[in-house]
């Protein structure tokens, strides 16, 4: 028996062969692009327009690039030719935002943003602390930092300096002060727990504790006196701490060179960004990284942090950063300003 092709088939058939020639004869179609680089000066109050991270977005789709911390650049590749608006942005700054012409193939050079804060240097605050060095024994134990942790009672210590040198300083139990975006009011730090204290030495394999250095500057006799007081708790649970001042170049130059084991610090925060100081103190890639922190998950959330527009997110984040920090104790946390 033949077999005949239906109507409906002879015209699938036919409406194919035009869809083929049709593709055969069209001619293929290119993306026109270009590229757009150049620098963000961030103002960090009191000090001056620093190089630094921001987000930057051209396409105005909420796809943002961020710039280098190290050195404020950015390039924003595969741009389509035309005429943008690029927005930068960055948490506690005014966005900012400049038209630009892409040209195909070609690099629009030098565009370049100044941030500015939306609050002054004397609303931002500060936090002091001590510090660890976790590259030197013992410091490299997490145990034996948790015990110096419990063996200080932040909150005597913070009510006699307040009495004595008439402050008014707030304990703290990580970095973030009250006055930044993403403080923590529940964050739990480390209680003043002698036994506590003990028996993490006792877990870190100093049961009778041990000796150390800890420096100071010697700025005035404010930062002597905070020294004396942890000494004296330190020696309650058998570290002896013999204690050094010194001047500040000095003690910032061995600090950069690896050489102080514990110290004593303040970071008083030059940008109501909380990313930008957990980035100095704290990511593996920091020079000003004092304490030798090493934590793959938290320098990873930092630069995430970077790219997080949405304020709740971002909060979430910061908090998630600072709680992982305070749990691997590469710092006391003494008092915020």
């Amino acid at each position: 028996m033949k077999r005949f092709l239906s109507i409906k088939s002879i015209l699938l058939i036919c409406l194919l062969a035009a869809m083929l020639f049709l593709i055969g004869c069209t001619p293929s179609v290119s993306v026109h692009t270009g590229k757009v680089s150049g620098v963000i000066n961030v103002y960090w109050p009191g000090v001056d327009y620093v190089l630094s991270a921001a987000r930057i977005d051209v396409l105005d789709e909420g796809i943002f690039t961020v710039s280098s911390f190290s050195d404020g650049s950015y390039t924003l590749n595969n741009v389509p030719v035309g005429q943008y608006t690029i927005t930068v942005f960055k948490h506690g700054y005014v966005t900012a935002q400049k038209v630009i012409n892409v040209v195909e193939g070609q690099t629009t050079t030098n565009v370049d943003f100044n941030l500015e804060t939306i609050e002054s240097i004397d609303q931002l605050g500060g936090t002091h602390y001590f510090g660890f060095n976790l590259d030197n024994p013992p410091f490299n134990n997490l145990k034996v930092r948790q015990a110096l942790n419990y063996a200080i009672d932040k909150e005597a210590l913070v009510n006699e300096l307040n009495s004595a040198w008439e402050t008014n300083y707030m304990v703290a139990q990580g970095l973030i002060p009250p006055s930044i975006m993403g403080y923590n009011p529940s964050l739990v730090g480390y209680s003043y727990n002698v036994v506590e204290a003990q028996a993490s030495l006792s877990q870190a394999g100093y049961p009778e504790g041990f000796s150390t250095d800890l420096y100071y500057n010697i700025f005035n006799s404010f930062h002597y006196f905070v020294a004396q007081k942890i000494q004296t708790y330190l020696a309650q649970v058998g570290i002896n701490a013999e204690l050094h001042g010194i001047e500040w170049n000095e003690f910032i130059a061995l600090l950069e060179q690896g050489e102080l084991p514990f110290f004593r610090l303040g970071w008083g925060f030059d940008t109501p960004d909380p990313t930008d100081a957990f980035y100095c103190l704290y990511h593996s890639a920091s020079p000003g990284n004092y304490s030798h922190y090493n934590n793959p998950s938290v320098d990873s959330q930092i630069e995430q942090a970077w790219e997080t527009i949405d304020e709740a997110d971002f909060i979430q984040l910061i908090r998630q950063i600072e709680s992982t920090i305070v749990n691997d104790a590469p710092a006391i946390y003494l008092y915020h300003y």
